[in-house]
């Protein structure tokens, strides 16, 4: 026979027990969700890119995924939940025209940065509502699109004055 006091301990040993082991078995059950599933609050760092002002000054780098084919152009960075300030999107299109993009699935508002075959700044659109289907236009040719989050464009004063240089890693 166990004495009262002691049931009582056993009694929560076993509570706290269990309560451990369906905790290890349910986080083991979370990570193994995250693990079949791609990341979606990181980019892939392809390369870097440099924000340059006319003066030659650098405004800013930063790391970049470079969406250089149909498929990634189209994907952007749609169901994405973060984007740091350091991080961004680079699209290189092959022909020189205008071009429109949307914010539909794409859950971070984002500056949208135009460029020219020449590497430097056509239009900006900024601060562009997430989950949105209106359109964004370049309004010119333009050979590149740089996707920063929201506020970039402010806080590192790029403008139609700004030019970029990137690199792939």
């Amino acid at each position: 026979m166990i004495p009262a006091c002691h049931r009582r301990h056993v009694r929560t040993f076993l509570a706290a027990f269990f309560f451990a082991i369906w905790l290890l078995f349910s986080c083991g059950h979370y990570n193994h969700d995250l693990q079949s599933r791609p990341p979606t609050d990181s980019i892939r760092v392809d390369g870097t890119l440099d924000f340059v002002h006319l003066d030659g000054s650098v405004a800013t780098s930063i790391l970049i995924e470079i969406a250089d084919t149909p498929e990634t152009q189209m994907k952007g960075l749609m169901e994405r939940h973060a984007l740091a300030d350091t991080q961004g999107m680079l699209f290189v299109f092959e022909s020189l025209k205008p071009r429109k993009f949307w914010m539909k699935d794409t859950l971070v508002p984002l500056d949208i940065i135009f460029v020219g075959s020449d590497g430097c700044v056509v239009h900006i659109a900024e601060s562009t509502p997430p989950m949105s289907d209106q359109r964004v236009t370049s309004g010119e040719p333009v050979k590149y699109v740089v996707e920063v989050r929201a506020g970039f464009v402010e806080r590192f004063n790029i403008n139609n004055e700004t030019c970029i240089q990137w690199q792939r890693r």
